[in-house]
């Protein structure tokens, strides 16, 4: 067995009591929409075969992506009629990076549905114009925030002097890091004990790194690599504010973790943000604008006892943990079903 084959996930698995079957293949037609749409169909319904072998037939398929999940979604309403819902989560549909031939593949997993979501308000509205014909609108299905954000305590981990900024994203141009460490270094110029953390991996981290020596802030900017999710929550907890810095989101789970943990947050106005920031929450900035982006972390680092991290939990936890999503979830699907759903009901 090679080495890639040791990596991978097991094709069969018991994934926190969710049975999980995963098939592995060859896209052949990387570059024609329609061939990765026939392989996608082929394999899923051997998938779906095994499943119901085993579970029997689900009430309803949820699927998270028009592209290619949804094909499978729609093959399976039409051999055994059982309705899907979608939650789209993909932002290359809101940057234009989906071809015609996939729109058009996209228009027809839509038109299918029993009903439609995305994970925030504007990208909903995105949707709404990239796919005007559809009867019913698109809806807004949040992501969730872990129970082990919900759980841990609120406030600082362990007694810091210093004050943290903290980011936490792949490193590549549209998080688009470079503005934090130059609003960072703009507007924290001499504070030793003000420091700014970046977590995570990706095409930028070198650029990153050369920018804070460039600008004589390397010795507070830190960059700790890729994290685990155990790592995020202990940055997280151990850090005053979070900054969120991406031109463009359709969501920003990031976001409600840090705010599970009584965080205020800075965020950009790229999206998926303007849906989770209130006032209460922390402050919105204009996409791209450094100047904005410093104003906003001075504001936070000389009004930060104004946010109360106990209020800013409760608010989070109304609206994204998961027994308020899953609620919201299971009345999707009783609408579609009228009949009492059994814990093997779904598929998704």
């Amino acid at each position: 067995m090679s080495a890639w084959k040791e990596k991978r996930a097991p094709e069969f698995e018991l994934d926190q009591g969710i049975a999980t079957y995963r098939g592995y293949g060859t896209n052949w037609f990387p570059r024609m929409p329609a061939g990765i749409e026939k392989l996608w169909e082929y394999a899923g319904i051997k998938l779906f075969e095994k499943y119901i072998k085993a579970h029997g037939l689900p009430d309803v398929v949820h699927v998270h992506s028009m592209l290619y999940a949804g094909v499978i979604a729609l093959r399976i309403k039409s051999r055994y009629g059982i309705p899907y819902v979608v939650t789209e989560h993909s932002s290359a549909f809101a940057r234009g990076f989906i071809k015609k031939s996939s729109l058009t593949i996209a228009a027809k997993i839509q038109a299918g549905a029993e009903n439609v979501f995305s994970v925030s308000e504007k990208f909903s509205a995105t949707l709404e114009e990239i796919f005007p014909k559809r009867s019913s609108p698109w809806g807004v299905v949040p992501n969730i925030v872990s129970q082990k954000f919900t759980d841990a305590a609120v406030g600082k981990s362990k007694a810091l002097k210093e004050f943290g900024f903290l980011n936490i994203a792949l490193m590549n141009k549209n998080k688009n890091q470079k503005n934090i460490i130059e609003a960072f270094a703009k507007y924290f110029p001499k504070n030793a004990d003000i420091t700014l953390t970046i977590g995570g991996g990706g095409e930028e981290m070198k650029s990153l790194k050369e920018l804070a020596e460039d600008l004589g802030v390397a010795k507070r900017v830190r960059f700790p690599g890729m994290l685990s999710r155990a790592r995020v929550l202990e940055l997280m907890s151990a850090t005053d504010v979070f900054v969120l810095s991406s031109d463009y989101e359709t969501f920003g789970v990031v976001l409600i973790e840090a705010l599970a943990l009584g965080k205020p947050v800075i965020a950009t106005r790229c999206g998926g943000p303007e849906s989770i920031v209130g006032e209460r929450d922390g402050i919105l900035v204009d996409v791209g604008d450094v100047h904005d982006l410093g104003k906003a972390m001075i504001r936070l680092h000389s009004e930060y006892f104004k946010f109360d991290p106990n209020e800013i939990r409760a608010r989070c936890v109304e609206r994204y943990s998961e027994s308020v999503v899953a609620r919201s979830l299971l009345e999707i699907y009783a609408s579609i079903d009228s009949k009492k759903l059994s814990p093997n009901a779904l598929i998704g």
